[in-house]
């Protein structure tokens, strides 16, 4: 649409003004200060300073998955665990802390200006965003409530907090139209995704169930059925990792038989899903396309273009 009306050098403000002549008194309304709050935090485009917080959260975001890649390195490792090394361990704790009460304040202040407090968590992003700052406080409480009893208990609590702060990368899906765009279809074609997972299931408890009595009296590591479903799973994904593999002559020709339903299986119901995928990609593209045309008229009264 965007090059049609480039290429016969249509105004497009002056066509916004009109196709909805009486647009403009709709945006006479004063914005209240949780309004305004609200639109800060969730529209970079709405001033300068919140494009410089949308700037400094993506910041956040880098450094402090930088810090989570950095800890698993067993060279840097030390530095995360212990003070006595060097001065580093306190600049990273530092910033740690400095990222994490970015993130807290980001939360809080959402929480307060969002339109209906009480359905802030129906939103999946603000789920995500308190999932991101959760395991910091858990770890916090975890290292001050423990004693030398509950030691073990301590380092599984803390592996877990640690494991959970992955999930701040998601906080990039509020800069990216394009992933939540993504994200809108996927949700959009959740039956057909339901419908892979259904089949898929259904084969690998079939065949994984089959290999391992055919396995029986063989050594051949096909020990249980969750071990025949590990090896189902690899073969229908068109994996194969080659640690588990059928010796016996039905095995092998039950082996068989699944390597081709795995295909036909995976075949089959992708192309509903690409097509379904298409339809609803199509249709998050034409309403985002009409919010942003709303967005420039609004603009364009705001600044005096259209009268």
């Amino acid at each position: 649409m965007k090059e049609e009306m480039e290429f016969f050098k249509i105004d497009l403000v002056a066509l916004l003004g009109v196709m909805d002549p009486n647009a403009e008194d709709e945006l006479e309304v004063k914005l209240t200060l949780r309004e305004k709050l609200h639109t800060f935090l969730m529209d970079p485009q709405y001033s300068r300073a919140a494009l410089y917080w949308s700037f400094a959260d993506m910041l956040a975001i880098v450094v402090s998955i930088i810090l989570l890649v950095a800890e698993s390195v067993p060279s840097a490792s030390v530095y995360f665990e212990t003070p006595e090394i060097s001065d580093v361990y306190y600049f990273l704790y530092s910033t740690e802390i400095l990222v994490n009460g970015f993130f807290t304040v980001d939360f809080l202040l959402k929480l307060v200006s969002w339109p209906k407090p009480w359905l802030f968590f129906k939103s999946p992003l603000n789920f995500l965003d308190f999932m991101a700052i959760l395991p910091f406080y858990m770890e916090i409480i975890a290292m001050m409530t423990s004693s030398g009893n509950s030691a073990g208990g301590k380092f599984v609590v803390l592996r877990i907090c640690r494991t959970s702060r992955v999930v701040r990368i998601f906080r990039f899906a509020r800069h990216s139209k394009e992933l939540l765009v993504v994200m809108k279809v996927v949700s959009g074609a959740s039956k057909e995704f339901a419908m892979l997972a259904m089949l898929i299931m259904v084969f690998v408890l079939l065949f994984g169930t089959l290999l391992y009595y055919s396995e029986m009296g063989y050594d051949s590591g096909y020990n249980s059925i969750p071990l025949g479903c590990w090896w189902a799973i690899v073969t229908v994904t068109t994996v194969g990792y080659g640690d588990l593999a059928p010796q016996s002559t039905i095995g092998r020709l039950i082996g068989s038989i699944a390597v081709v339903l795995g295909i036909v299986i995976l075949a089959l119901p992708m192309t509903v899903i690409v097509s379904k995928f298409n339809e609803s990609y199509g249709d998050v593209k034409r309403t985002t396309e009409r919010e942003q045309l709303k967005n420039v008229r609004a603009h364009a009264i705001a600044n005096g273009a259209i009268f």
